[in-house]
């Protein structure tokens, strides 16, 4: 649900705008058994979202940018923002990449049972190759590093039975009615960091835009405290591959 660049180090410049829809496919560790125990059926291993966004070149060198991501069969929603600085550019005649650094938000809507916030920095490199006077290939390669901030609302452990009109149900404890301990939540989740390395091809010919990004974060090896001791990240490599379809003016 985090944004992803799909786009180059080189800026649009002061007049550029651009427009974009991104189709990624997520890898998920459905086999897992917190995915497992906690879907209906069988979990997928993939899970499709789509981005939009809108890009705005202001002073040569500064970029901004917004959209919104939906996670395609929910009815989850983050909405993004982010802002790009490319501090060398320009040279595109000459074997020297582009440098840029960028700094990208998003926060989660449409889900009752979490709140989540993500903040990214990165830096990426890329040069463009033109191919006659309209068309040009821009290869690029570049790192985020993502924070996760989040937390629960009121989570139940046992959805399926309604205890007012079903009554109480004992607890594998062995208290004879657990309708208070169904119910629980998790406050505060340490910051989770992911290293997002990436890399893409962006084509351009004429005003269309198409973009191609594969994005790679290593598995999870943060650890956070809670109440019953310390619970480590157990979230496995994760693959994210982009196609991306647009307008750059």
């Amino acid at each position: 649900m985090a944004p992803r660049p799909v786009d180059p180090a080189d800026s649009l410049g002061l007049s550029g705008f651009a427009v974009s829809a991104d189709v990624t496919i997520n890898t998920l560790s459905g086999d897992a058994d917190y995915w497992r125990d906690t879907t209906r059926g069988s979990p997928n291993n993939v899970a499709p979202s789509l981005q939009i966004m809108g890009r705005k070149g202001l002073w040569p060198g500064i970029e901004i940018g917004a959209g919104a991501t939906h996670l395609l069969d929910s009815r989850m929603w983050t909405i993004a923002g982010y802002g790009k600085v490319a501090l060398h550019e320009g040279f595109h005649h000459l074997p020297i990449p582009s440098i840029a650094l960028r700094g990208m938000f998003s926060r989660l809507l449409g889900s009752k049972d979490l709140d989540m916030t993500t903040i990214s920095v990165g830096a990426s490199l890329s040069h463009v190759f033109g191919v006659g006077s309209t068309f040009n290939i821009t290869p690029y390669a570049g790192y985020d590093a993502l924070l996760v901030f989040s937390r629960t609302g009121i989570l139940d452990s046992t959805p399926g039975h309604d205890e007012f009109s079903e009554g109480s149900v004992p607890c594998d404890n062995g208290d004879p009615d657990c309708s208070l301990q169904s119910e629980f939540v998790f406050r505060q989740q340490d910051v989770i960091l992911r290293h997002r390395p990436y890399v893409g091809m962006r084509f351009i010919f004429s005003v269309l835009r198409i973009g191609l990004e594969a994005m790679f974060v290593p598995p999870g090896g943060s650890t956070s405290g809670a109440a019953t001791g310390d619970v480590t990240d157990s979230s496995g490599f994760q693959q994210q591959y982009t196609v991306s379809f647009g307008l750059d003016f």
